[in-house]
């Protein structure tokens, strides 16, 4: 089933007996959890009837158990497995998914992984449970379903706020229904949502970033690309060299773009270069400040780095030296 068909059926009162949620994207996922946990039983019934367990500390006989015991005092019981990729023995629930009891409602949740669909208890489980794959979206797909999933909220958004929004929140979808929600509060739900909201109550720089080191690049202000690497550093899983690399190096390969085609409009460069047209002012700022030689030779540095970060020629990757040395060689 679908994610909007899940939720329709819950909204509807229409339960399974057992649910098992899995893929990459969380988000969907938790939204199903959500769902159910608010949609099977109301605030009071939960206190006897709702439990949830974790996939590292939970056992298959507890959670069993707690399925097959009826509900007191409601029509139904809700039992949820969440972290479920965690449980070893999470095949031994397959006795229940194969028999479950249909005044409970069984949620696995299978994060952050696509369950092997190969294997005999996968089977099992579609002939048995409601089946569901919460797919990462690519960046091409967020616009649209940010603008579909907006409606949900009772919301109207103008086709470039989605297009804004992608661009400075990427694919987290988690992160979009937050900024959503605030959009919400600040715009309302009695007009539509325009670009320039976006931008006043987003935006540019709420956080440190790689789009706002871009940025800072573009403009050639020394200061503000050292505090944000600065930021860098001291969350450097967070901000690995090898992904800042990948991102300047498709930022500055855009500018070149912008170089070379300078006297075009705003919408034949974004076009030209696939950015959104909103930025085309900082793009041209950028190429007004880099030489066309001197974009091809950040480009040069960019490969020279990328190779330094992957330990090649070098003793010891010092991932915060590298990435200080690579600015200068930038800005020089």
């Amino acid at each position: 089933m679908t994610f909007d068909k899940i939720l329709e059926s819950i909204k509807k009162k229409d339960f399974s007996p057992v649910y098992f949620l899995h893929g990459e994207e969380a988000f969907f996922i938790e939204k199903i959890v959500e769902a159910i946990q608010e949609g099977v039983l109301s605030e009071q019934e939960r206190d006897f009837n709702q439990m949830v367990f974790y996939g590292k500390d939970a056992l298959a006989k507890s959670i069993i158990g707690s399925a097959r015991q009826y509900p007191m005092m409601a029509q139904k019981r809700v039992v949820i497995l969440k972290e479920a990729q965690q449980m070893r023995t999470l095949q031994d629930l397959l006795p229940y998914i194969e028999k479950p009891v249909n005044s409970t409602v069984l949620v696995i949740a299978y994060k952050g992984k696509k369950m092997d669909m190969r294997s005999s208890f996968a089977r099992k489980i579609k002939e048995n449970a409601i089946l569901f794959e919460s797919k990462k979206l690519y960046e091409n797909q967020v616009g649209s379903w940010i603008k579909t999933y907006s409606k949900s909220k009772g919301m109207t958004m103008s086709n470039d706020a989605c297009s804004l929004m992608t661009v400075l929140l990427g694919t987290e979808l988690s992160k979009i229904d937050n900024e959503l929600d605030k959009l919400k509060i600040a715009v309302g739900i009695d007009r539509k949502v325009e670009l320039i909201d976006v931008k006043n109550n987003i935006g540019l720089s709420r956080e440190y970033n790689v789009f706002e080191l871009n940025n800072a690049l573009g403009a050639k202000d020394v200061a503000k690309v050292f505090r944000i690497i600065d930021v860098f550093s001291t969350n450097i899983k967070q901000y690995p060299i090898i992904y800042i690399i990948i991102t300047l190096y498709g930022y500055f390969s855009k500018v070149l773009i912008v170089s070379e085609n300078i006297r075009k409009s705003d919408d034949e460069l974004s076009k030209l270069a696939k950015f959104n047209k909103f930025f085309a002012r900082d793009y041209r700022l950028a190429a007004k400040n880099y030489s066309r030689n001197k974009l091809i030779e950040i480009i040069s540095i960019l490969k020279e780095y990328d190779l330094k970060a992957k330990g090649v020629e070098v003793r010891a990757v010092d991932q915060i030296g590298i990435m200080k040395e690579m600015m200068l060689k930038i800005l020089s």
